[in-house]
């Protein structure tokens, strides 16, 4: 037998060697870096479900010999996330390619991209509302409006007298009414869009409760009085008692001098409290003594009225502040006296 040149082992042995490295790179991911040789590659996958502009991620990813440590979102419009199952809002409505990377605890990472269509939503109309707070004879109104999405631009305010307002909140408004009356003030707001709402409320004004006098003891005729100073006089006013709930009935002396006593009377001052007119000055004997009461409510079913009984020295006012309800009106809302103290 010939012998087998020594030459023709060194090629059989050089393409074993050559076989055994491309038979070792077949294992290896090529989806990323794997530094021990054997790591299989994660598989990235992952849905999405979109309403308007934003879609909501949810990460379906696998790692057959591992598992997924990290997540790399690129959303298509410069934005990034490395949440698992993240949110994205887009600015703009269209056509995006999401692409998400992920990497295994082997440092073995896998790719997966998919297009996702989201729209503008349709505009949606804003909603108008307000709220409206009197006093007297006087109404402020302040808007009170939303637009879920976009912004409120335009306000067009009827106030119900035939007056009006293109200001977001006008300054107070003033009605020329004689009696307890019922207003009906309408606001329309119009948004970005152009679209417009319009919320219409209904309240009630009514001038202030001046004095009442009982035309004679028990007969229950009042009429319009003054409280008159039979003597050089100080005179001193009292909260008595109160059993109401409004905010912001105000008593007010209107003559012979301006001075306002209380502004929240179901709630302040306390019951007790006792006032002394122009600082205890003493009036000139025939000094008319003028009051009233602005009612705070604002559900009045009656005008407000302020009945006084009693005789010099000393009077009651007992306020009604218009409160619909059984046994209404009752006159117990706010009882205060007056009383003058002659000089020595």
């Amino acid at each position: 037998m010939r012998p087998v040149p020594s030459h023709g082992v060194r090629v059989i042995t050089a393409g074993l060697a050559m076989a055994g490295l491309a038979l070792a790179g077949c294992g290896k991911d090529s989806s990323g870096p794997d530094p021990d040789g054997n790591n299989l590659a994660p598989t990235a996958d992952f849905t999405s479900v979109c309403t308007g502009l934003t879609c909501a991620f949810t990460n379906l990813s696998s790692d057959d010999d591992g598992q997924v440590m990290g997540f790399a979102w690129d959303f298509g419009d410069e934005q990034q996330a490395s949440t698992k199952n993240p949110s994205h809002a887009f600015a703009t409505g269209g056509e995006f390619t999401v692409k998400l990377t992920v990497t295994d605890d082997h440092s073995g990472t896998g790719s997966r991209s998919k297009a996702v269509t989201v729209t503008v939503p349709p505009n949606g109309a804003p909603a108008a509302d307000f709220t409206v707070t009197c006093s007297s004879l006087d109404c402020t109104f302040h808007d009170v409006s939303t637009d879920a999405d976009g912004t409120v631009v335009a306000w067009a305010w009827e106030f119900g007298d035939g007056a009006g307002s293109t200001e977001q909140n006008p300054p107070a408004h003033h009605y020329d009414a004689t009696a307890r009356t019922i207003y009906s003030a309408k606001l329309t707001v119009t948004d970005n869009e152009g679209l417009t709402s319009l919320k219409t409320a209904e309240f009630t004004v009514s001038p202030a409760a001046t004095l009442l006098c009982e035309d004679a003891p028990g007969t229950g005729h009042f009429a319009s009085c003054a409280l008159v100073l039979e003597e050089d006089a100080s005179v001193t006013v009292k909260l008595e008692q109160r059993s109401c709930d409004a905010h912001g009935n105000t008593f007010q002396i209107t003559a012979p001098l301006a001075q306002t006593l209380f502004t929240d009377g179901c709630y302040s001052p306390a019951v007790g409290t006792a006032f002394d007119l122009n600082d205890g000055e003493v009036f000139a004997a025939g000094t008319r003594l003028e009051a009233q009461v602005i009612s705070g409510a604002s559900n009045q079913l009656t005008a407000p009225a302020l009945h006084v009984t009693g005789a010099y020295p000393t009077w009651t006012l007992a306020f009604d502040d218009g409160v619909g309800g059984v046994n209404e009106p009752d006159f117990n809302d706010l009882v205060i006296t007056v009383t003058a103290n002659p000089a020595p």
